[in-house]
């Protein structure tokens, strides 16, 4: 009879192996399937005809040139994905590694790729508001290293900074990861006077909301036909607009649309939008879309959290607690949400997003508890193998809302 040591060494090698597999089988369909038009939506409006939301993306496709515009996006298109698997990397990194070496923080590093915000999300909802996510994870792991509230004070103005430019590329950015920034200071930096969190708080949300007003008040509209002119004419494949079959789809199909057509088509009249055509717009989904999406993002929330607190030992009411000492502020956090769930249609993409900002914190936290030096059992083995195989094959981070649209 083999050894208990060498039966687990043998569960974690099978399983990484099958992790890797499964990472293979994922990044093909995302380079066979998922259309590169929507990605490249992001990067095709610059500053030319003055000040406009999202204008920062542009600017980063002129690097290029005129005569690689094509290849620029290309290479830009993986930018959020490669940034956001990073973040995702440094969490994993800190719980298995800094935090202390032991078999429970080594299967909460092999949890974070199958969770709803892991690599599939990474790759299929590879929008540029995944640049502020990395941005969170990097703050949060620098937060579990610092001691001092002079280091705090210090890592919240560089963070709020950084989401400030970023809000240039997404404006939701500031909104989506307020949360996690306030969640990730009660929880990780508990030492903090009131006053002293007080000050970090404001240092990490303020710049980014500001300059999130900034555009929403000075961002040109009205503009689309002119932005529609500055696009130029070329080949892109969106394999969906060519209503592939499941067999065509499994083969890898590609199907070619011109790409200056399709972006004046289904998305620059977007850039029109004013707060209310968007409100209205989401409203125009129904209730019964909307409460479905709520329900099964707030699903996705919860299956999360619990995750996290079965592979690591740590009960989430520990969490619960310290997130309730700073209670006015994690509601400030939820309050900046409102925003995105009014104007934006993809209602379990923004839940998908509170469980990134609760879950990474959760994650670093655990890390660090005395729950996690001790050894799981093989009950905690079998509900991780058995949940984590589940997530991997039904990713259900990537559902970005029901009902929604789908840009053809």
């Amino acid at each position: 009879m083999p050894s208990t040591a060498v039966t687990r060494r043998r569960f974690y090698i099978v399983f990484a192996v099958l992790l890797a597999v499964w990472v293979a089988v994922l990044t093909a369909i995302a380079l066979t399937v998922v259309p590169d038009a929507y990605w490249y939506s992001y990067y095709s409006v610059d500053y030319t005809l003055g000040f406009v939301r999202r204008g920062l993306a542009g600017e980063l496709l002129a690097v290029f040139g005129d005569q690689s515009y094509f290849t620029g996006l290309r290479v830009l298109r993986w930018f959020p994905t490669v940034f956001f698997v990073a973040g995702l990397a440094a969490v994993a990194w800190s719980v298995a590694i800094r935090s202390g070496r032991s078999e429970r923080r080594l299967l909460m590093a092999l949890l974070i790729p199958v969770l709803p915000f892991g690599f599939a999300f990474a790759l299929f909802s590879a929008r540029t508001d995944l640049f502020g996510a990395a941005a969170l994870a990097a703050f949060a792991v620098a937060l579990t290293t610092l001691t001092t509230a002079r280091s705090v004070v210090t890592a919240s103005a560089v963070y709020g900074l950084t989401v400030a430019v970023l809000t240039l590329i997404h404006e939701a950015i500031p909104f989506l990861y307020g949360l996690g920034a306030i969640a990730a200071l009660a929880v990780l930096a508990s030492h903090l006077t009131a006053r002293q969190f007080r000050v970090s708080a404001a240092l990490a949300l303020g710049p980014g909301v500001a300059t999130a007003l900034v555009v929403a008040v000075l961002g040109r509209r009205g503009i689309s036909a002119q932005l529609c002119q500055l696009v130029p004419h070329g080949p892109t494949n969106h394999p969906l607009a060519g209503k592939p079959t499941v067999g065509q789809l499994l083969r890898g199909f590609h199907y070619y649309v011109d790409y200056h057509d399709w972006l004046c088509r289904a998305m620059l009249p977007l850039y029109d939008q004013t707060f209310g055509d968007a409100v209205r717009f989401v409203g125009s989904l129904g209730v019964a879309a909307l409460a479905a999406s709520t329900a099964f993002g707030v699903g996705v929330l919860v299956v999360t959290i619990l995750a996290i607190s079965h592979v690591s030992g740590v009960p989430v009411k520990r969490i619960g607690g310290m997130l309730r000492q700073r209670a006015v502020w994690v509601v400030i956090g939820f309050a900046l949400m409102l925003p995105v769930f009014m104007t934006g249609v993809d209602w379990i993409r923004w839940w998908v997003m509170v469980a990134f900002d609760i879950g990474i914190v959760f994650l670093l936290y655990a890390g660090g508890q005395p729950e996690d030096d001790r050894s799981p059992t093989r009950r905690t083995l079998v509900v991780f193998g058995v949940g984590a195989v589940l997530l991997a094959v039904l990713p259900v981070g990537v559902i970005p809302g029901f009902g929604a649209p789908v840009p053809m």
